[in-house]
């Protein structure tokens, strides 16, 4: 049960990193490319099912307990985001992909490095793992 607390709770703050560098990163790119190019519900609509899309993989990924396949689910979200973004938006594309691929990748490898840490606290304490 731990071990998908661990995840939760390290998926939860990927989560809440998007909102804060995505916040912090659209003004930095308004300033130096001079706004952004498109206006519209559009593209503000597939910004959301963007944010909903990683929220919702990052939850599926609490769940999955092989490591390689986590990795899939994640350049599986990458690859979507830039078929999705590209053809219209290539450098927003390239952003979103970085931004939601290296948070899940971050909180992959981070929820896994706290799970291994954690089982060798509870061998060392003499706890069996159930």
């Amino acid at each position: 049960m731990g071990t998908r607390l661990i995840g939760l709770a390290v998926h939860a703050l990927a989560c809440v990193l998007y909102i804060v560098l995505n916040n912090f990163a659209v003004p930095v790119y308004k300033q130096l490319v001079g706004g952004l190019t498109s206006r519209g519900v559009a593209i503000g609509m597939g910004m959301y099912l963007i944010f909903y899309f990683f929220v919702f993989l990052n939850l599926v990924l609490v769940f999955i307990n092989r490591l390689a396949i986590k990795f899939g689910v994640a350049i599986f979200m990458m690859l979507a985001i830039l078929f999705y973004m590209l053809p219209q938006y290539p450098v927003r594309g390239m952003a979103y992909c970085a931004l939601a691929g290296g948070l899940t990748m971050a909180a992959i490898v981070l929820s896994h490095l706290l799970n291994a840490a954690l089982v060798r606290l509870r061998r060392e304490q003499g706890v069996v793992q159930s």
